[in-house]
């Protein structure tokens, strides 16, 4: 059966759980307790060298870097997700490229400074928050208007690249980044947030976190 190696609070690692739940994939879900170091331990840099989660373990088969697992999920499964057509198969990839590398990036600045580091009681980079919503502020209007004439990133099917838009902008909530001002990112987000692949992984990111600080 098919493994997955993550944490609750890992954007990344929810994206797959997303995918392997919307694909009907079944699963065991392992948590790595990040605190405790076990990603850096021999028998978890068997399935992932570079010591980081996600990752699984596909009898066998292992396997890292959740964009690259959520493609291989999908293709394993012959689903139109990833679409088979070599130019829309294309745009997709641009999709899921733009947004891990620049809405992504933008989002773990705001969400480390304002999640991680007050956990881990590390000193809060306020530069690096105002550099994040600045990214966003240029790249999310980007989203919305793209979304103003379709149902989904790709148009009127779900893709990849929905999935992991949906995944990277999870946190902003807990993050306190306000995306009220893009409607058409909002109400995409929300149709997607009620389907069972995303409740079947949790009903809002944090979920964990708050019910262990209650």
């Amino acid at each position: 059966m098919l493994k997955i190696y993550g944490s609750d609070l890992s954007s990344p690692a929810n994206k797959i759980r997303f995918v392997a739940n919307y694909l009907g994939i079944k699963y065991d879900y392992i948590l790595v307790k990040l605190r405790e170091g076990e990603h850096q331990k021999p028998e978890f840099l068997r399935i992932n060298p570079i010591g980081k989660i996600p990752a699984i373990d596909d009898d066998g088969f292992c396997l890292f870097e959740s964009n690259a697992i959520c493609r291989y999920l999908a293709d394993k499964q012959q689903s139109n997700i990833y679409p088979k057509s070599l130019k829309e198969r294309a745009i997709t990839d641009s999709w899921i490229d733009f947004g891990s590398m620049h809405v992504g990036v933008a989002v773990s600045k705001v969400v480390y400074n304002r999640i991680f580091a007050p956990i881990r009681k590390v000193e809060i980079d306020e530069r690096s928050i105002k550099e994040g919503l600045e990214f966003l502020a240029r790249f999310l209007p980007i989203v919305d208007r793209q979304l103003s004439a379709n149902n989904y990133l790709m148009g009127n099917s779900i893709t990849l690249a929905d999935f992991n838009m949906l995944a990277l902008l999870d946190p902003v909530e807990m993050a306190q980044i306000d995306i009220t001002t893009y409607k058409n990112i909002c109400v995409w987000r929300e149709n997607l947030r009620k389907e069972n692949f995303y409740t079947q992984c949790h009903h809002e990111y944090g979920e964990s976190l708050k019910q262990n600080s209650r």
